[in-house]
């Protein structure tokens, strides 16, 4: 492309002649130009952006207005990441940079507007420090309660917590927004406590909750386990009026996934089915839900319901349709799911290769599952292989497991998780060499483990528990039950299964006791003293349920009669009466 046209894409030559009203632009700085319009679309490349400013320079000074609108497009191009074009492809971070060289030049800066759109920019592109350096050497008059908001929101979607609520915390007057972007900030970083104390703290300085706020409190809700404040908020919906407004999909999408990982299927359901203005998204939700609570044949068959209803699945559908083949066994309906994407334009991406491949290695299949790691197109993440390891466990395979918890290890050197798995796996097969070169290399490195916790709700607030706990005010007597129930599930069978407690302790005294405190058996012995009779124990934790805590918990259930229903990481589990939803298959 020639060098003049190549200038033209971002500014004209100072020089030029600038057209009359009469030529067809509007001088009018309120921007009422045909070419001011088409500056306010959304999802213009940033090069179009960029050559509509240069001609509504060529026709008037540029006025806060119109950089108010470049910067808003350019944030839109940013935010969407559409490919941008200039000589072939424009550079945004150059866009950008332009822009803001632009609106200094004109002294636009020192109104509001323009600023808070050069921060939006800066966010929307991930350039924090470079957001932070504007805000810092804008006027003070220059900046209001949208820019600090603004700050707030784009270290917190950046995932720097600290940051955001440093800024949070100087902030010189609050409005709905700042604290719906701090709560927001905390489900973003995985602090969902915090988020709630935030929202506690939010309706007692006298602010009425809104929509976005409030699907972000769903969230932390949905993690935690925290019905109750769940269906709290459902009843504040319906009380305020929201149920009788036009739907709110994005909310009502948020309540269903609330109670599908509470294992509410019953309430999701009725949420999903009184949604109007259904979309993809919450058809997704409904069906990963069922899949995560045992139920995939009811998944798959909402499935074909999404399908008939003239809804295009996306990649997300692959992905809980196929956990949804997983959870239920369904190899050959899997892989057919599976070789399906293509025909509905969708080309699988690692988590759908990583889906397959936990599939198989479930069902025993484990040389299968490996294969489809190894000559997936693109190289598989820890995610990928680490569901790989799993079935390797489960299944006892060490030919495989070996080299799988090799991969790991090398590509997350720091997760102690991956060391123990793998010298577990040796351990339990005899291979004391071998685990001991783990336990060695482990140590070396400095790798830590990742803590295990568990959550549960009761009277509005969430309890938590990790391995060995004793912080909570109950310990005694929650240690006191754990004992009596040692002594009366033996009396009905339960042995302990010590197979997978090997690192660190060699004494198999020391290793019934580790098993015997576990974060989650702790969350059981609480939920057991307060909880009545009638009412579910139902628990949160952030890792996989170990298998003698799966059998423990299916023993309890019988002989205390109690309905438990346990989250981990990958699935829920529904104890009654003995048995567990998921048919030992996890």
């Amino acid at each position: 492309m020639p060098a003049r046209r190549r200038r033209l894409c971002f500014l004209p030559a100072p020089a030029r002649r600038r057209p009359t009203a009469a030529a067809g632009f509007s001088t009018d700085p309120s921007g009422r130009c045909p070419l001011h319009a088409a500056l306010a679309r959304r999802g213009v490349p940033a090069a179009a952006s960029l050559a509509l400013y240069s001609r509504i320079r060529a026709a008037a000074l540029p006025t806060p207005y119109t950089f108010s609108l470049l910067l808003a497009s350019l944030a839109a191009a940013s935010s969407s990441r559409s490919p941008t074009l200039s000589a072939g492809r424009c550079d945004r971070l150059v866009a950008a940079g332009l822009a803001h060289a632009q609106a200094l030049k004109y002294g636009a800066l020192a109104h509001p507007v323009v600023t808070n759109c050069l921060l939006k920019l800066y966010c929307a592109l991930g350039l924090l420090p470079d957001a932070h350096r504007v805000f810092d050497t804008s006027a003070a008059d220059a900046r209001d309660v949208v820019s600090w908001n603004t700050m707030v929101s784009g270290y917190g979607k950046s995932g720097d917590l600290e940051a955001a609520r440093e800024m949070f915390v100087r902030m010189p007057e609050r409005s709905l927004v700042s604290w719906s972007a701090m709560v927001d900030a905390c489900v973003h970083a995985g602090e969902f406590r915090d988020a709630l104390k935030l929202f506690d703290q939010m309706t007692a300085a006298g602010f009425m909750p809104d929509a976005v706020v409030l699907v972000s409190v769903l969230k932390a809700c949905a993690h935690l386990g925290a019905v109750e404040r769940g269906r709290w908020v459902h009843r504040f919906l319906e009380t305020e009026g929201f149920g009788g407004r036009p739907g709110n999909v994005m909310l009502e999408t948020a309540l269903v996934d609330m109670y599908c990982k509470c294992g509410c299927m019953e309430e999701a359901w009725w949420v999903f089915d009184r949604v109007k203005s259904q979309d993809v998204v919450l058809w997704n939700a409904m069906i990963g839900g069922l899949a995560m609570n045992g139920h995939g044949e009811r998944a798959l068959e909402l499935f074909r319901r999404m399908r008939e209803k003239g809804f295009v699945p996306n990649e997300s559908t692959f992905v809980v349709v196929l956990c949804a083949c997983t959870h239920t066994g369904r190899v050959d309906e899997g892989k057919e799911i599976f070789r399906s994407m293509r025909d509905h334009g969708i080309e699988p991406q690692r988590e759908h290769f990583g889906c397959l491949a936990d599939l198989l290695g479930r069902s025993g299949l484990v040389e299968e599952a490996e294969a489809v790691l190894l000559d997936m197109p693109m190289e598989p993440h820890a995610s990928q292989w680490g569901v790989l390891m799993s079935s390797c466990l489960i299944h006892n395979n060490v030919a495989v497991g070996a080299r799988v918890g090799k991969q790991l290890i090398e590509l997350e050197p720091d997760d102690g998780g991956r060391y123990v798995v793998l010298f577990n796996l040796y351990a339990v097969n005899g291979l004391w060499e071998d685990a001991k070169a783990v336990r060695h290399i482990m140590e070396e490195r400095g790798a830590k483990k990742e803590t295990g916790l568990s959550f549960i709700e009761w009277n509005g607030l969430v309890h938590e528990f990790r391995s060995g706990d004793t912080r909570h005010p109950q310990t005694r007597l929650i240690y006191a039950l754990l004992e009596e129930m040692e002594s009366r599930l033996q009396l009905i069978g339960y042995v302990k299964d010590t197979s997978q407690v090997l690192m660190d302790i060699d004494d198999e005294e020391d290793k019934r006791s580790a098993l015997s405190y576990h974060s989650e058996r702790l969350a059981l012995a609480f939920g057991i003293l307060n909880i009545p009779y009638d009412m579910p124990i139902r628990i949160v934790k952030n890792l996989r349920v170990c298998r003698d805590c799966h059998a423990h918990a299916k023993f309890v259930s019988k002989l205390y009669q109690r309905e438990i229903i346990v989250r981990d990481r990958h699935r829920f589990h529904l104890f009654r009466d003995g048995v567990c939803s998921c048919n030992d298959f996890w």
